[in-house]
């Protein structure tokens, strides 16, 4: 596979609210097209980000569980609205919420699958890295059935969906701008969630 590459530094982008780093998959899972504000801060030039698949763009310290999730719901085309941490060519980080809209044809059949990434709240970050650093620390000295099996132990915990408990994190903060769709080109529209259940990462 060839993969982009990182240099690492040890910086953060802050994206720009009402903006969206937009860029969409053929049902093989190939990148085949990047809006300009995506090129803008992932650093990438159009040509070497188009023609890569999805696993070129995963950031290092995405826990594998989380990266399962996302490919579950693009090949099974549901909406996905949690809060991840992307990587840039010059090795800063990003904090950002996706979402994911799939596009079919007259038969129903895949013909692309839409993938914005839009600032997530400042607020919300310690928890969400705090909670990967707890994953990712099990995969890599346990295994990811053990991993696996502690995800499961906070979504029973929460009472819902990650999808659904990371977008009502969202909504706690009062920021609706953050789950807008408007300013991915009109791309994609993230679903209704369920409102927060009291419960945050704590263990």
């Amino acid at each position: 596979m060839d993969d982009l590459e990182f240099i690492p530094v040890e910086r953060e982008i802050n994206l720009m609210a009402g903006k969206a780093m937009v860029y969409k998959l053929t049902p093989e899972g190939i990148i085949d097209y990047v809006n300009d504000y995506f090129v803008e801060i992932s650093g990438y030039e159009v040509h070497e980000i188009v023609g890569k698949n999805l696993e070129t763009l995963k950031n290092k310290d995405l826990p594998t569980i989380i990266y399962n999730l996302i490919l579950e719901h693009i090949a099974t085309n549901k909406n996905l609205n949690i809060i991840l941490k992307g990587q840039a060519k010059d090795g800063r980080t990003y904090w950002y919420i996706t979402n994911l809209e799939s596009k079919k044809d007259k038969n129903g059949d895949l013909t692309a699958t839409i993938i914005s990434r839009t600032a997530a709240p400042r607020e919300v970050i310690p928890e969400m890295e705090k909670f990967y650093q707890k994953l990712l620390k099990i995969e890599q000295h346990s295994s990811l059935d053990i991993a696996m099996t502690y995800f499961d132990g906070f979504i029973e915990e929460v009472g819902m969906s990650f999808n659904d408990y990371t977008t009502s994190l969202i909504k706690s903060y009062n920021t609706p701008q953050a789950l807008s769709s408007s300013q991915s080109q009109q791309f994609a529209q993230p679903e209704k969630k369920k409102s927060l259940m009291g419960k945050l990462f704590g263990n």
